[in-house]
């Protein structure tokens, strides 16, 4: 990973959950200041509908299988890895009491499980040429408890676990990690739950993109650790 100028060097960047919301809005910012960027998604047919990408694979990030393709695919691709922003996640809005096993495994298995499986990859992947940066997006609720998303909670601050300790191994090889704690994105991730929210309250998903981008394209000397931003109206 080269020093600081990184608003005009070009970053070779893979970006997760790219088939909506932030990670397909990251992306396309990253392509428009001329990054060089990999995406995945589990809907193939909105990936491609990114321009300028490098690459694109769509696939599940709880096989290992597929996180290895997609690792290997990328840096085969981008010929190495700059920066990985991992915005890959499902929600769910049930109390426990009418919660399924399945149900909690499923979110846990998607938001806990699968952020082990990808940075393992990325993490052995960065150390190899140097370093570089690891941002993650939890919400607000990898940070702060909520009512009815007990599941969901959990797996977000078991995530968030899992790579703040991951960041002490790591930090000593060049990866510096980020960490997005944002309270209520109008994005689709609200399209298919049930639960009433005030969206034209929420944060826009474009002011949560360029926050992301803002933070990889500082000086890589400096290190942007926790990012909290919240809707004024709901804040937890």
């Amino acid at each position: 990973m080269s020093t600081l100028n990184n608003e005009t060097e070009p970053k070779k960047v893979l970006v997760t959950g790219a088939s909506s919301g932030i990670g397909k809005e990251v992306a396309k910012r990253l392509v428009d200041l001329n990054h060089s960027v990999f995406v995945t998604g589990r809907d193939s047919e909105r990936l491609s509908q990114i321009d300028g990408v490098k690459g694109s694979l769509a696939g599940d990030l709880t096989l290992p299988a597929f996180v290895s393709e997609l690792t290997k695919t990328t840096h085969t691709t981008l010929g190495g890895l700059d920066i990985f922003i991992h915005c890959a996640g499902i929600g769910l809005i049930r109390k426990v009491k009418d919660m399924t096993d399945l149900e909690f495994v499923k979110v846990t298995n998607t938001n806990m499980r699968a952020t082990f499986l990808i940075a393992k990859e990325v993490g052995e992947m960065m150390s190899s040429s140097g370093g570089g940066r690891f941002v993650y997006v939890p919400g607000i609720l990898g940070k702060a408890a909520m009512s009815g998303a007990a599941a969901y909670c959990a797996s977000k601050f078991g995530a968030v676990g899992f790579l703040k300790s991951m960041e002490l191994e790591y930090r000593s090889k060049g990866i510096q990690f980020t960490y997005f704690y944002f309270g209520g994105v109008d994005s689709p991730f609200w399209d298919e739950l049930d639960m009433k929210v005030m969206r034209d309250k929420m944060i826009p998903v474009s002011y949560a993109a360029s926050s992301i981008v803002d933070a990889v394209q500082c000086p890589e000397h400096l290190v942007t650790g926790d990012v909290v931003i919240q809707p004024q109206t709901h804040q937890l």
